[in-house]
């Protein structure tokens, strides 16, 4: 299935990089399509000759629009329009070009000049679908401008609407939680977002986007949201929220993206989003492959990515190659407000920087600050600062199994005074099952209901998911965690000497690409 959906787009979309189509190419969507899907449903089926009367069907129309393009200089005797093209029937066996090239007889000689068939192979693996901002994997991509490792899974539905590329991705988990401890609370919740994104290119690789990012946690959660112990940050009817994770709102994010070549290897870009996220800090947590199993904030959330979702963000950034990203952006630094169902006014009063630096497809480092007016609602005027610093490494193993961490370290300071907050977490995915786990080291300074001052907690927090059905349609898992708890001895009258939380979750995501 990979192999066929990253032929399909090279030959259909001609990338820059790998194919180039003669002048008077055909663009936007080819008349092959239907051919193409009926020789997925008959591999599939290990249906051969269904299988060849089709491609071969599909590659006498790609070859007549002017899309596709051989890997032999000047085409060879076996060419797509009299009907036996040794390139396009073995383009979807695992190495990925012809016999010829992989006898090392032609490799290299024709229109993927110096590629061995090992390489050509890995470069179609990363077009399955390019990103909105350059010319790499969309797996690279995370919310609002982040980088993730480019060897990160990806969950989702892909489509093309005329000339346009869609992308849906979105997930549902419904889940009991008990605190646990004498402020622990319980309750039934949910956790959701669904995202719908397209981009459109042109010949000169200038690549329109738009996002539109949604959530039901309003409706399932209240403005109160759910229990998380030590949870700080926002508020509900006026009063600052206690021991619990605030909901998201209904729309996390409406953006429109654009990004051009400038020379070279560099690239311009702009994010401009009435419902975005800043150039701070990492991806935000469910957006992270180390986080995304895990239903529940960490409690460093408003220390590291907590302006995930921001009204009013304007970012403009410079990439060169697949490196390197320096970006900047105005922002609005009020937090969202309790009508979650509404975009809050939207203001530029805040501003941020960020480089981000991935040195190979599995690892992915950022440093960012912030400048932030007025963020909190009950602290009118008081201004904070924020920096971060974090490291993702990403493994993805021959067998399908995966295993994603993040280091990161963040610091708010206001006020002459500064809080600290370290976060540790990984995930391994195997099979049907994936373990994760996540250490929390957060100074807080906004706990309801104690004596005012800084207290330093440490929350450890472990689980898994098994998933009971996993195929390209969806994945559907049952789950559960434990949380357990480190602070100092002057809050054990409020909190209890040791509590411990539980959570037991069903959800439903969109399935692995």
């Amino acid at each position: 299935m990979r192999q066929l959906l990253a032929a399909l787009l090279v030959l259909t979309l001609a990338g820059p990089t790998l194919a180039h189509p003669p002048n008077g190419a055909k663009k936007g969507p080819t008349k092959a399509a239907p051919f193409l899907k009926q020789a997925l449903a008959a591999k599939k089926k290990g249906d051969t000759k269904a299988y060849e009367a089709a491609m071969l069907a599909a590659k006498k129309i790609l070859a007549e629009e002017g899309r596709y393009s051989c890997c032999i200089k000047g085409g060879c005797d076996e060419c797509a329009v009299e009907g036996n093209c040794g390139c396009g029937a073995n383009l979807f066996e695992k190495k990925g070009v012809c016999k010829s090239c992989l006898a090392g007889i032609k490799a290299g000689t024709g229109k993927y000049d110096n590629l061995t068939p090992d390489m050509l192979f890995e470069q179609l693996m990363t077009m399955e679908m390019q990103g909105t901002f350059g010319p790499w994997s969309m797996n690279r991509e995370g919310s609002g401008t982040t980088w993730l490792p480019e060897s990160s899974p990806m969950y989702g539905r892909m489509s093309e609407r005329g000339s346009w590329q869609l992308m849906q991705m979105g997930m549902a988990a419904l889940a009991y939680g008990d605190a646990g401890g004498k402020r622990g609370e319980s309750q039934t919740y949910g956790a959701t977002q669904y995202m719908l994104m397209g981009q459109k290119r042109d010949e000169k690789e200038r690549i329109l986007g738009l996002r539109g990012m949604f959530s039901l946690d309003p409706l399932t959660n209240g403005k109160k949201g759910y229990p998380n112990l030590f949870q700080t940050g926002e508020t509900a009817n006026g009063q600052p929220l206690k021991d619990r994770q605030h909901p998201h709102d209904l729309i996390m994010e409406l953006a429109a993206t654009y990004s051009a070549p400038l020379g070279g290897d560099k690239r311009g870009f702009l994010y401009l989003a009435p419902a975005g996220e800043p150039a701070i800090g990492p991806a935000a947590f469910q957006h992270r492959p180390s986080a995304w199993d895990n239903p529940s904030a960490p409690i460093s959330h408003h220390w590291l990515d907590g302006t995930h979702i921001t009204y009013g963000v304007a970012t403009a950034g410079v990439t060169a190659g697949d490196k390197w990203k320096v970006e900047g952006s105005v922002f609005n630094g009020r937090e969202p407000g309790e009508d979650r169902y509404n975009i809050d006014p939207i203001r530029l009063n805040s501003y941020a920087g960020r480089i981000t630096h991935n040195p190979s497809k599995d690892l992915s480092f950022q440093a960012s600050y912030g400048f932030l007016k007025s963020p909190e609602t009950l602290e009118p005027g008081v201004n904070q600062h924020r920096l971060t610093l974090s490291a993702m490494h990403n493994r993805a193993f021959e067998n399908g199994d995966n295993l994603a961490s993040m280091l990161a370290i963040g610091q708010n300071l206001k006020d002459g005074g500064k809080t600290t907050a370290l976060l540790a977490e990984t995930a391994y995915t195997h099979g049907r099952q994936t373990y994760f786990a996540r250490l929390d080291n957060t100074q807080k300074d906004e706990l309801v209901g104690v004596p005012a001052g800084v207290y330093r907690v440490q929350k450890f927090s472990i689980g898994g998911v098994h998933n009971l059905k996993q195929d390209e349609s969806g994945q559907q898992g049952v789950g559960a965690s434990l949380d357990f708890y480190s602070y100092p001895s002057t809050l054990k009258a409020s909190y209890g000497s040791a509590p411990v939380s539980v959570n037991v979750f069903y959800r439903w995501r969109f399935g692995r690409m």
